[in-house]
């Protein structure tokens, strides 16, 4: 099938002869794949995700990821499952990284009783980026898992006071950074209204 001449909407049939060409070398046929399922996936993505820009940018990734495990694909089931599948777990991760981030922007709200920061996501980021990989964990699975220091301890193997304090320091630590963050911002701000 030559890519400049799909008009119709291809069939089963058809997209397992474009699979099996790529998979032999034929890798600009993919293209055709793209057009064939654009328009479902970034609607599939939209639904899942509410969302249109991250849609958009999912609809992407999953091309991609096809893309790149295309070899893997058995024809066991339909090519459009198999890529649905993908695009299934791909905004579930989205979603469960949405999650994350809201609860932790909730914790902080929590912790300075102020609003959402303009940049969550970012906030977000910037706070697990500062922390050491065992205080990432400790808040990690305190305020996203809910788990108790007596759980958190049987993960870790220090004891629930050890934990406690910790997770009291790393409160601090955070408020302590995004109120010199607000700060600076602040400071950046005065003086480039002058």
């Amino acid at each position: 099938m030559d890519i400049n001449e799909q008009t119709q909407p291809l069939n089963a049939e058809q997209i397992e002869e474009i699979v099996i060409a790529i998979q032999t070398g034929r890798v600009e046929q993919y293209r055709l794949l793209v057009l064939h399922f654009q328009r479902r996936m970034h609607l599939y993505c939209y639904h899942m995700l509410g969302n249109r820009v991250e849609s958009e940018d999912a609809v992407q990734e999953v091309f991609l990821k096809c893309y790149r495990m295309i070899e893997k694909y058995r024809n066991s089931i339909s090519f459009a499952a198999w890529m649905y599948k993908i695009a299934y777990h791909h905004c579930l991760n989205l979603i469960k990284k949405r999650k994350v981030q809201q609860r932790l922007i909730s914790f902080i709200k929590l912790e300075r009783k102020t609003e959402t920061p303009p940049h969550y996501s970012t906030l977000v980021e910037e706070i697990l980026d500062g922390l050491s990989a065992g205080d990432r964990q400790l808040l990690i699975l305190r305020t996203l898992e809910e788990r108790s220091f007596t759980e958190i301890s049987e993960i870790t193997g220090s004891t629930s006071i050890t934990l406690r304090k910790k997770f009291e320091r790393i409160k601090k630590k955070i408020n302590k950074k995004h109120i010199r963050k607000e700060f600076s911002d602040e400071k950046q701000s005065i003086f480039q209204e002058s």
